[in-house]
């Protein structure tokens, strides 16, 4: 029986259920339900947070799992990604007090606050730029004013949380993201 890691709750958790839907598998009954088996497609389908679906996919535990690619990424586990989705967009991006940054080069030194510090590390390494990064989960926008961080580094949608926060954008997008499907190593 496949074992298959499926979204929760979340953006990600209906268009993968409606897609699993159209491709002829049981759906899901009791949004509180963790497993589900659908005998007749011989899968045993697991509801788990996005987060936390590329370990269970990369230790092996499960077979594949749907999640987002910036999660995935974050993750670093042993999983790899097999095809995007084409759902789920969003994209990664610096942000700053309005006019204090331009470029990411200018964050050497500083202080970034995200809820991918796995995946900004990496991406700062790969770029020279030695910054210290303060994990936060949950909402970082207002670390900034609070004095916890210099600047930060979060999925953006429309922008208008940081605007209202006294941020803008700044710098290339740091990760495009959309839905994937990972599966186990090998």
């Amino acid at each position: 029986m496949l074992r298959v890691a499926v979204p929760n709750k979340g953006s990600l958790s209906e268009a993968a259920s409606a897609m699993l839907t159209e491709a002829g598998c049981r759906r899901r009954r009791d949004s509180r339900g963790l497993v589900m088996v659908d005998p007749d497609n011989e899968i045993e389908f697991f509801y788990l947070r996005p987060r936390d679906i590329a370990v269970y996919v990369g230790t092996g535990t499960l077979d594949v799992g749907i999640t987002g690619r910036d999660l995935f990424m974050d993750a670093q586990d042993e999983a790899e990604e097999l095809m995007p989705l084409g759902f789920g967009g969003s994209t990664f991006r610096f942000a700053g007090p309005v006019g204090e940054f331009s470029e990411v080069a200018q964050l050497h030194g500083r202080r970034l606050a995200t809820s991918y510090d796995g995946l900004l590390r990496n991406y700062l390494a790969g770029r020279g730029v030695e910054a210290k990064v303060v994990r936060l989960d949950g909402a970082v926008e207002p670390c900034v004013r609070v004095g916890v961080a210099d600047a930060i580094a979060d999925v953006v949608e429309t922008g208008n949380t940081l605007k209202a926060a006294g941020m803008e954008i700044f710098g290339e997008p740091i990760l495009k993201s959309e839905a994937v499907l990972i599966g186990r190593p090998g």
